[in-house]
């Protein structure tokens, strides 16, 4: 699949097709990205372990007791 995509974008850079094949191309890598980092955010393991660092941050803090200077 990678080598057929890579053999259509090589003809139709010879092509000079380019300058309209290149900001598609960069679009779609764009809303990849975003769509990812998003799927990620919402992802249950990702906020399970966000939620499992922040209780062990939370309880390191409160077992050291209140500070005063």
């Amino acid at each position: 699949m990678f080598v057929l995509l890579m053999l259509i974008a090589l003809f139709l850079m010879m092509r000079g097709m380019f300058k309209i094949v290149l900001p598609v191309l960069v679009l779609l890598l764009i809303v990849r990205v975003l769509f990812g980092g998003l799927m990620l955010l919402l992802s249950p393991h990702f906020l399970g372990t966000v939620l499992v660092i922040a209780f062990i941050v939370w309880l390191v803090k409160a077992s050291r007791g209140p500070r005063f200077n």
